[in-house]
């Protein structure tokens, strides 16, 4: 059975073929395939797997800074909803958030999960993937329609 590991790291790679396909098309419609993958991974990480994460010390900086990530990559992707496609900083914007999440992407993969699969047993990490697929199901449906 696969973990949550596995379900977020299949997620980071179509969300950056997502990114190069924004970066290529500029267009609004693939920011918005972004949002509707980036939106319930998120949010999905937040509840399910940081919170257990914080709960050990010497992970508490690391999980701190992945929150705040979290941030930036939804202020800009916030910031992109509300643009218009043909704006002058259309592109750079993209080009903003792709370097946000490739960081954050680099960052989870290479420091968060390791860490977390000390912290974590193999058993707990598949729990958390079904929570999450779960989780992400139930918050898709929520989602009012993209435009």
């Amino acid at each position: 059975m696969e973990t949550i590991y596995d379900i977020l790291k299949a997620e980071h790679q179509q969300v950056s073929d997502l990114l190069q396909q924004a970066l290529h098309d500029g267009s609004k419609e693939t920011f918005f395939k972004i949002k509707a993958k980036t939106d319930p991974h998120l949010a999905g990480e937040e509840k399910l797997l940081y919170p257990l994460l914080e709960q050990k010390e010497d992970l508490r900086e690391l999980v701190n800074h992945a929150y705040e990530e979290h941030e930036e990559i939804k202020s800009i992707s916030s910031e992109l909803e509300s643009m218009d496609a043909r704006s002058s900083n259309w592109t750079s914007k993209i080009k903003e958030l792709n370097e946000s999440v490739s960081h954050h992407v680099e960052e989870e993969e290479n420091k968060v999960f390791p860490a977390a699969q000390k912290a974590l047993s193999q058993d707990k990490a598949q729990q958390i993937a079904k929570q999450y697929l779960d989780f992400s199901k139930s918050f898709i449906q929520k989602q009012p329609s993209m435009p």
